[in-house]
C-alpha cells in the first residue's frame, strides 16, 4: 500500500526522532525536532514547551503524532514497528502492546491485523517478512517463548485491561501456570511482581515487563492519567507511540498532520457544509433531500457509490428519540433501508453497508457511531441533538468525512460532507463547530474553512450578501423575516441569499427605520446585478499558462524535476565514496557492552536495559556476504542498479572491516545502526545527484528550454470545485472563477496572503486572476530541485502578458527554497520572451507596499 505523502512525512520525523534520541538522549530528541521552523509552526499549541517524562521511564521515548479523523492512523501504526524496533530497540522481532480505546475497535483492529488480505496486515508482513502473530488480550495465555523469539508479535487490548489498582484482582497481574515456559529462562529484575514466596511472578505484566514492548496507544487523549503512567510503569515498555486526532497538552506532540493535507490526498471529503434549521422535521427532510440528490451524482461515477445520511436522534428524555424519529422517516421511506445503531439495537452487525445489494441508506444513531465506525459511503449528517452542549456531535462529524475510495470523485457535489443541524440563531452552529475544531487543534483559518455555513437546500454555492444595520431589529420583527433572509442577532446583519425574493424584500424594508429602507432596497439590487453576471469563466474566456519544457535525450518533455533526473546517470559512489571515517563511526568496548560514535555522538549499547542489542547468538557464523545482503534487503532502491548498489556495500563494509579492522560480529551487533547510516549517506548522495541533475537540465549554457504556450495549464470552471473557500467578508470583483469561488488563502482568513490577493483584485491593469492551489492536479506548476512549485497568483493582464506572483512573508523571503523557487520562476520569465512576468511579492520592499510592488512589475 502506497503511503501518502503526510504519511511519509510524518514517519520520517518519527524516524528522525528515534536518531536523535540515541544521540542526545529522549529529551534532548524532542526539544531539537520540535523546534525546527517548519514542525514548530505546524505544532502551535499542541508544542510543549517541555518534554513530559513518566516517572521511572525517563528514558522511555513517548512521544504522540496527531493524525486527524480519516488520516490512516492504523496504517500508521503498523510502519512505526519496524522503525522502531530498528532504531531504538534495535532487535528483529519486538514484542507489541496495541491499546484501542474501547473493545469495539479493539475487535476490529485484531479481525484486521489477522486477515492476510487487509491493508494493515499485508504492511506488517512486508515489514516482517511475513514473521507476525497477533493475539487478542484473550488469547495471551497462548502465547509460547517460540512465537516471542521467531515473530513480531502483537498482542491487542485496551487500557482498562490493564487499568486495576489493585493488581491480584485481574488476570493480567495473576500468576498463572499457562506462562511457566516463559519464566524458565527470564530471571527476576526489579520492577517485577514478585509472590509471597519472594518468586517471580509467572504474571502477563511480569512477562511484557521483561521483553520491553512497544506500545502503540491508538485515541491516546483518552489513555493520559496518573493511573495510565502507572500501567506503563509496570509493563516497562521500550517506547511508547501514541496517535490520536485530538492530543492533551502532555501527550509530547512530535508532529503534527493538517486536514488540509488529507484533502489534498484525497482521503476526506472537505469542506462540511453546514446548514441551519430552527425545526427538527426540516433538518430531517433537506438532509433526506441531499442525500437523495447526492445518489443521483453518484450514479454518474465509476465505481459504486450509494450515499448514507446518519441521523442522530436525541436521547430518550428529548423530543425526538430514535422511535420516534425513525417513525417519521417510514411517512417517505422504506423499513428496509433504515437501520438503528444504539447501545440496545445494532442493526448494522453484520451488514456490510458498501455492498451492492444492501438497501440501506439511512442510520439513525445517539452516541453508538462516535467511535470505531468508519464508512466513505456515509455523506450527510443531521444532528437533532444540542450541538451547544452535544460533545458527540463533533465526532459524529468525523463519520461523514472518509472520501470513498480515497480518490477524488469527478462530481463535484461528491467531494464534501454535509450537515444540517438545529439552530435558534442563523450562524451560532456554526460558529459552535468551528470554536470546537479550533479546541481540538485547527488553526484558526482551517477550523473556518472546514465548516462553511451552506445555503438552504442546494443554493451551496451562492454569494450571500451582508446588510448592516445601526440598531438590533424587534423581537416580533425578527419572527417574521420572509424566508430566504436571514438575520445575525450577534453582529446585527441581514443577509440575502441567491432564493431571497422580492417580494421578500418589500415586505421587510416596511418595517425598517427611514433612513435604512433605501439603502437595503438598494444594496440588494446592486447584489442581484452582480450574482446575474456570470464569473470570466463561465463566459467562456480562455486563461492559460504557458507549460516550461526541458530537452532530455533530444526530445522536449514537460519540466519535472522527477522525470530530469530519472534521464539522469549517475553512480552512487561519485557522490558517496564508500567509506566510513572514525568521526562517523566507531565502536568502543566498555564494560559488558560498548559505545558507538555516530557523528561525534555516542550511543550506548548494553547487554540489557533499555540499550537491548541483538544476543550473540544470532550473529554466529554470519559472514560479510550475509551482512552485505541483509544490508540490500534493508536499503535496495530501485533508482540505483542492482549490481552497483551490491559493489557500493561491498566496498563500505570491507572499508570498515579491513582498512578499519572493526570485527564482524560487532558490526552485526550494530547493523541496524549501521544500516541506519548508510542509508542517510545515500540519501544524502541521492539529493546531490538529483540537484546536479535539476542544474543541468535548466541552469548551465547547455540547457536547452522553452515555453509552450499551445499546451498550457488552463484554468477552466469547475476546476475547484472541491476546494474550501475563501469566507471573509471582502468580495473579490476579478477571481477568474467568480467571487463565492475564490480559493482559501493560506494563513488567517484575513491575513497577508488575503492582502496580496485584494492587492491584485484592485488593480486597472489586471484583466481577471485566480488564486493556484497547492497540489491540486490542475494547478500551475514550476519544477524545483527536490519537489513542484506551485505559485499562489496567476492573473491575465489587460495588455494580454500573464502575471505569476507568489506570496511569502518576511520569515521565508531570503531562505533557500525562496532562492531556488526565484530562480525557477525567473527562467520561466525569460523563456516567455515578454509575453510573461514572475514576481516574489513581501509585504514591505524597498519602501515598497504590495499593490506599488505587483504595479512596478507590469509597469517594467
Amino acid at each position: 500500500m502506497q503511503l501518502k505523502t503526510y504519511q511519509q512525512d510524518t514517519l520520517s520525523v518519527l524516524r528522525r526522532f528515534l536518531e536523535q534520541c540515541r544521540l542526545t538522549g529522549v529529551e534532548n530528541a524532542y526539544l531539537k525536532i520540535t523546534n525546527q521552523p517548519e514542525i514548530k509552526d505546524r505544532l502551535g499549541l499542541h508544542k510543549s514547551l517541555s518534554y513530559q517524562t513518566w516517572t521511572g521511564l525517563e528514558n522511555t521515548p513517548r512521544v504522540c503524532l496527531k493524525v486527524p479523523t480519516g488520516g490512516g492512523k492504523t496504517i500508521l501504526a503498523a510502519h512505526t514497528l519496524k522503525i522502531v524496533s530498528e532504531m531504538w530497540c534495535g532487535k528483529e522481532f519486538p514484542l507489541v502492546l496495541w491499546f484501542c480505546p474501547g473493545d469495539t475497535i479493539r475487535r476490529q483492529t485484531v479481525e484486521a491485523l489477522k486477515n492476510h488480505s487487509h491493508p494493515y496486515r499485508q504492511t506488517l508482513n512486508q515489514q516482517f517478512d511475513g514473521k507476525v502473530r497477533v493475539f487478542d488480550i484473550d488469547d495471551k495465555f497462548n502465547i509460547t517463548p517460540q512465537d516471542i523469539e521467531q515473530n513480531v508479535c502483537i498482542i491487542v487490548t485496551t487500557i482498562q485491561a490493564f487499568r486495576q489498582s489493585k493488581t491480584d484482582k485481574y488476570k493480567v497481574y495473576a500468576h498463572s501456570e499457562y506462562l511457566e515456559p516463559h519464566f524458565a529462562r527470564i530471571p527476576a529484575k526489579a520492577g517485577m511482581e514478585l509472590l509471597d514466596n519472594g518468586r517471580i511472578k509467572f504474571s502477563f505484566a511480569n512477562l511484557l515487563y521483561h521483553h520491553r514492548p512497544i506500545e502503540i496507544v491508538d485515541e491516546a487523549h483518552n489513555a493520559v492519567s496518573d493511573l495510565t503512567q502507572e500501567v506503563h510503569q509496570r509493563l516497562n515498555p521500550a517506547a511508547v507511540i501514541e496517535l490520536t486526532a485530538t492530543p492533551k497538552t502532555d501527550n509530547n506532540t512530535l508532529y503534527l498532520v493538517r486536514p488540509s493535507e488529507l484533502k489534498d490526498e484525497e482521503m476526506i471529503k472537505l469542506p462540511i457544509a453546514l446548514t441551519e434549521n430552527i425545526g427538527w422535521e426540516q433538518a430531517v427532510d433537506q438532509a433526506v433531500a441531499k442525500r437523495a440528490e447526492l445518489e443521483t451524482e453518484a450514479e454518474k461515477e465509476r465505481e459504486y457509490l450509494r450515499p448514507l445520511l446518519l441521523l442522530q436522534a436525541q436521547d430518550k428524555n428529548g423530543e425526538v428519540p430514535v422511535a420516534k424519529l425513525k417513525e417519521y422517516l417510514l411517512n417517505t421511506i422504506p423499513e428496509n433501508q433504515i437501520a438503528v445503531v444504539t447501545g440496545d439495537q445494532k442493526e448494522l452487525n453484520g451488514i456490510t453497508v458498501t455492498d451492492r445489494d444492501c438497501p440501506i441508506r439511512f442510520v439513525i444513531t445517539v452516541e453508538a457511531l462516535k467511535e470505531g465506525w468508519d464508512c466513505p459511503f456515509a455523506y450527510v449528517l443531521c444532528s437533532l441533538a444540542n450541538i451547544q452542549s452535544d460533545t458527540a456531535v463533533l465526532q459524529l462529524l468525523g463519520r461523514v468525512m472518509r472520501m470513498p475510495y480515497a480518490a477524488r470523485r469527478k462530481q463535484a457535489a461528491l467531494n464534501k460532507a454535509y450537515a444540517f443541524v438545529l439552530s435558534k440563531e442563523f450562524g451560532k452552529s456554526a460558529q459552535t463547530l468551528v470554536e470546537r475544531l479550533k479546541d481540538k487543534g485547527f488553526d484558526e483559518t482551517e477550523a473556518a474553512a472546514v465548516i462553511v455555513p451552506a445555503l438552504p437546500m442546494t443554493f451551496y454555492g451562492g454569494n450571500p450578501e451582508r446588510f448592516e444595520l445601526e440598531n438590533p431589529l424587534a423581537e416580533d420583527i425578527v419572527e417574521s423575516i420572509p424566508s430566504g433572509i436571514f438575520y445575525d442577532t450577534k453582529n446585527n446583519v441581514l443577509t440575502f441569499t441567491p432564493q431571497t425574493t422580492e417580494a421578500g424584500i418589500e415586505t421587510l424594508a416596511e418595517k425598517l427605520p427611514d433612513k435604512e429602507r433605501f439603502e437595503f432596497k438598494r444594496q440588494y439590487a446592486a447584489y442581484r446585478r452582480r450574482e446575474e453576471e456570470p464569473s470570466p469563466a463561465k463566459r467562456g474566456e480562455k486563461f492559460s499558462v504557458p507549460k516550461l519544457l526541458v530537452e532530455l535525450q533530444g526530445h522536449f518533455v514537460f519540466a519535472d524535476a522527477d522525470e530530469v533526473f530519472e534521464s539522469f546517470d549517475w553512480k552512487l559512489a561519485d557522490y558517496a565514496p564508500p567509506e566510513l571515517k572514525e568521526n562517523e563511526f566507531s565502536i568502543t568496548p566498555q564494560g559488558s557492552g560498548f559505545v558507538i560514535d555516530l557523528d561525534s555522538n555516542r550511543l550506548c549499547y548494553s547487554a540489557s536495559g533499555q540499550g537491548e542489542v541483538t544476543p550473540l547468538f544470532e550473529v554466529e557464523g554470519w559472514t560479510a556476504a550475509n551482512l552485505i545482503s541483509w544490508l540490500d534487503g534493508k536499503l535496495g532502491a530501485i533508482d540505483i542498479p542492482q549490481g552497483a548498489f551490491i559493489e557500493w556495500l561491498r566496498q563500505m563494509v570491507a572499508y570498515l572491516t579491513e582498512t578499519r579492522g572493526i570485527d564482524l560480529p560487532k558490526l552485526m551487533l550494530t547493523k541496524y545502526v549501521l544500516a541506519g547510516k548508510f542509508k542517510s549517506k545515500i540519501d544524502e548522495a541521492r539529493k546531490a545527484a538529483k540537484n546536479v541533475s535539476y542544474q543541468q537540465a535548466f541552469f548551465v549554457p547547455e540547457s536547452r528550454v522553452m515555453l509552450d504556450f499551445n499546451n498550457g495549464f488552463e484554468f477552466k470552471e469547475g476546476m475547484y470545485d472541491s476546494e474550501m473557500f475563501y469566507t471573509g467578508h471582502y468580495r473579490f470583483v476579478k477571481h477568474f472563477l467568480g467571487s463565492a469561488k475564490v480559493p482559501a488563502f493560506d494563513g488567517k482568513i484575513d491575513g497577508e496572503e488575503f492582502l496580496c490577493a485584494k492587492a491584485i483584485d484592485s488593480l486597472n491593469e489586471v484583466k481577471y486572476w485566480i488564486r493556484n492551489v497547492a497540489r491540486h492536479p490542475s494547478s500551475f506548476y514550476l519544477p524545483t530541485s527536490t519537489d513542484r512549485f506551485y505559485p499562489d497568483f496567476a492573473a491575465q493582464l489587460n495588455d494580454g502578458r500573464i502575471l505569476i506572483a507568489e506570496y511569502k512573508g518576511k520569515d521565508r523571503v531570503n531562505n533557500d527554497d525562496t532562492k531556488e523557487k526565484k530562480l525557477m520562476g525567473e527562467l520561466w520569465e525569460k523563456q516567455s520572451k515578454g509575453k510573461g512576468l514572475f514576481m516574489i511579492a513581501e509585504q514591505s520592499k524597498t519602501g515598497l507596499n504590495v499593490r506599488e510592488q505587483i504595479k512596478t512589475k507590469i509597469g517594467k
